[in-house]
């Protein structure tokens, strides 16, 4: 057995990197000057969570 991370471990440190990343962001009070990078940091965190669900489902699918 590897002692690689899963692609879904590995998502999910993506995933708490980018909410660090806008908070970030948020709490230096810079959204306005900051707001495409925040968008896009957005847009990531959103496929980040839509690409682990669809990895879950399909680990999930395939246990039955």
């Amino acid at each position: 057995m590897s002692d690689q991370p899963s692609v879904v471990d590995t998502l999910r440190v993506v995933r708490e990197f980018l909410r660090l990343a806008r908070k970030a962001v948020v709490d230096a009070r810079h959204i306005e000057a900051m707001i495409e990078i925040d968008t896009l940091m957005q847009i990531a965190q959103v496929e980040t969570d839509r690409q682990i669900a669809v990895l879950e489902r399909a680990a999930g699918s395939s246990k039955i």
